[in-house]
């Protein structure tokens, strides 16, 4: 599964990596902000734009998914079929993306995804 951190940080964070392969699935699609598609086997790099887009894509997604009163989000999978994910799993992801893309702003720095 995909992690990330902050370009040239020493801090390693415990939960900065998608919780499930079908959260992951879910989620790429939406947070690419117009770099190539995620390498899912190598690095993805998130320069400091790529990073403030990233904050108001998450921004408009939270907010899209806080009119829902549903607690279970479905989609179509590629393997599986129709699944259902937890939105709270979902909200706890993006705001744990949104303050990585958030300190590699503040520290003019960029935000790197780590493939498998």
């Amino acid at each position: 599964m995909i992690n990330w951190n902050i370009k040239n940080s020493k801090e390693k964070r415990e939960n900065w990596f998608f919780p499930s392969f079908e959260v992951q699935e879910y989620l790429l699609p939406v947070v690419n902000v117009g770099v190539p598609i995620f390498d899912e086997y190598s690095d993805t790099t998130y320069e400091l734009d790529d990073c403030m887009r990233l904050r108001n894509v998450i921004a408009s997604l939270m907010e899209t998914l806080s009119l829902t009163n549903k607690s279970k989000i479905r989609y179509e999978t590629i393997y599986k079929g129709l699944e259902s994910l937890d939105k709270s799993l979902i909200i706890e992801t993006l705001e744990n993306l949104d303050a990585a893309a958030n300190l590699a702003i503040k520290d003019r720095t960029a935000l790197v995804f780590y493939g498998d």
